[in-house]
């Protein structure tokens, strides 16, 4: 690997590392979380194991860091390699954009709410004042009583 390379290399495993302190995870959380040995977190920050592209997308992930935002801050600016390479990004970016999610089903309706008991008594008081209004206009039979009249308890 060329020295740039290396030096590279070196500056994104700090900013990984550095990512991870400010997700306040623990790497042995992080090495559950994924999988791996206890110790294998270390190793792979301090060199040990070669940091590859996919260690980095598995842990962004799983701190909750969006990887497009480590690679912005990585390199925050695209100024570098002239309009051959502004030309490039446009085009990469066209041929392999980041798929949009498919929109969220919309909530189910909520359903009818049960009735309950003052519900139903509000119901029945409205229809017995329905049916006395119209009784009194005339044309509606009585309608059976809807429960047994109260009983008066004997006086002494």
């Amino acid at each position: 690997m060329a020295k740039n390379a290396d030096e590279e290399v070196v500056r994104l495993t700090n900013t990984l590392t550095s990512a991870i302190r400010q997700s306040h995870w623990k790497q042995r959380d992080i090495e559950k979380a994924l999988g791996m040995s206890s110790g294998s977190m270390s190793r792979l920050l301090s060199g040990g194991i070669e940091l590859k592209l996919k260690h980095i997308l598995q842990i962004c992930e799983v701190i909750g860091f969006p990887v497009s935002r480590f690679f912005h801050a990585f390199y925050p600016t695209a100024d570098e390699g002239g309009s051959q390479a502004a030309r490039m990004q446009r085009l990469l970016a066209e041929l392999h954009s980041i798929p949009e999610e498919p929109p969220a089903p919309p909530p189910p309706p909520p359903a009818a709410p049960a009735q309950s008991a003052q519900m139903a008594e509000i119901e029945r008081m409205v229809f017995d004042a329905m049916t006395k209004f119209f009784q009194n206009l005339g044309g509606f039979p009585p309608p059976p009583p809807t429960s047994p009249p109260p009983k008066n308890p004997p006086r002494k």
